[in-house]
């Protein structure tokens, strides 16, 4: 390898490690739910509040993210980013109110999405050719969960330092605050232009433009490629209560450790996704994952639920979070079969994540409705029935976009049309 994709891949490291502090504080509860319950004075229902004020405000700023993306440096939007979480975080290791607290959540909505989403998928696009694609964004995803997962760890460990929850939750806080801000001096120092970048990049975005995004029909598989993709990313977030309350008598510890293990899975799943991906072709290898992964979610839905079935859970949660994080590690790659100009690459971003990444918003409603309904055993079978037919039908969008992209190859960065 030489020195100039030494520099590519060093920078998506970065991107990462600046990523994995911004975006790690709205799933604090992935941990530390009980201990947030507490140090903040919450209800449930109030931190189930905060989660969807989140999700609302990332879905308000995924378009205008992108077209800032389009018009600002990414380095600047992400020295930006991490100043406003430092300071954001500050606010919430002061135990706020929880009306203080919705702000809180709305500004890392707007922090996250509105000013770095965006911008750090189009940086790392424009580093990589059209056969590293794979590559390239399964190494931000496996960097991304590493960095998180050692972060998460870190935080256990400091929290486990104090007496009461309280303080151990602010000193969890710090760390994050004080992580931010150190990157965001850092990347002050940061001069590096991306490999690949077009001087048209920043030109002034044409109407015919925004038409070229809306009217390809890669674009709009995307989405629903997406939308099945956060469907699988959801069943491995409720696998642990799964493990828990679904009649395999298994310890809250024990749940809370197979949690844990799903998350140092992403850096591998990511990674190893990337680099099949680049070797038989992105689209094909989301075809491949999402059929494994509708089969698995079927398993879940059709298995015993008893306690001497508890030791292959296991067993299944390192596959089916490699399934997951491979999924998410290959699907921005993606852009690269969509024949859509460069300077609106960012506004396509947003546009995908929009329509994509809304089931963060309705996939927890679909779990409590049927929760309610029904007793925990089958509310569980029911909801991995559900996943296993979303995953299904991402995995028809993406053999749809394998043929599209076998009768027309294309390239993101062309300025045609």
């Amino acid at each position: 390898m030489d020195r100039a994709r030494i520099a590519a891949y060093a920078q998506v490291m970065i991107i990462a490690l600046a990523a994995s502090v911004i975006y790690s504080a709205p799933y604090l509860r992935q941990l530390f739910k009980t201990s947030l319950l507490e140090a903040f004075s919450l209800t449930e229902a109030q931190l189930g509040n905060l989660s969807s004020t989140y999700a609302l405000s990332c879905l308000i700023c995924y378009v205008p993210g992108g077209w800032l993306a389009d018009r600002v440096e990414a380095r600047k939007l992400l020295i930006i980013a991490l100043f406003a979480s430092a300071a954001s975080y500050a606010w919430y290791a002061t135990i706020p109110s929880y009306e203080e607290l919705l702000i809180i959540y709305a500004a890392w909505g707007v922090i996250g999405v509105g000013i770095l989403w965006a911008a750090m998928f189009k940086q790392v696009r424009l580093l990589g050719s059209g056969d590293e694609q794979g590559r390239m964004f399964g190494s931000l995803e496996g960097a991304r969960g590493l960095f998180e997962a050692i972060l998460l760890t870190v935080g256990s460990f400091i929290f486990g330092l104090f007496a009461t929850r309280e303080l151990g939750m602010i000193n969890v806080i710090i760390l994050y605050t004080v992580v931010s801000a150190v990157l965001g001096c850092l990347f002050l120092f940061w001069k590096s232009k991306p490999v690949g970048e077009v001087t048209e990049e920043r030109e002034k975005i044409r109407w015919s433009d925004l038409l070229i995004i809306v009217r390809q029909p890669s674009i709009w598989l995307l989405c629903i490629i997406l939308s099945a993709l956060y469907h699988v990313f959801w069943a491995t977030i409720e696998f642990p209560s799964f493990a828990e309350t679904g009649g395999f008598e298994i310890t809250l510890a024990a749940a809370t450790a197979l949690g844990a293990a799903k998350l140092w899975m992403r850096f591998p799943g990511g990674i190893l996704a990337g680099m099949v991906g680049d070797r038989i072709g992105n689209p094909l290898v989301m075809i491949w994952l999402f059929l494994l992964s509708t089969l698995s979610c079927l398993y879940l839905a059709l298995m015993p639920t008893a306690p001497g079935w508890a030791w292959t859970l296991w067993e299944f949660i390192f596959p089916f979070a490699l399934l997951a994080y491979g999924l998410r590690g290959v699907f921005w790659a993606l852009l690269y079969n969509c024949p859509i100009p460069t300077r609106v690459l960012g506004t396509a971003i947003g546009v995908v994540s929009i329509i994509g990444y809304s089931p963060d918003a309705y996939v927890p409603q679909v779990a409590a409705w049927l929760h309610t309904h029904y007793d925990t055993t089958t509310a569980y079978q029911y909801f991995f029935a559900y996943v296993a037919a979303a995953a299904g039908v991402g995995m028809v969008a993406s053999w749809l976009l394998y043929q599209l992209t076998q009768r027309h190859p294309i390239s993101v960065g062309s300025e045609s049309g």
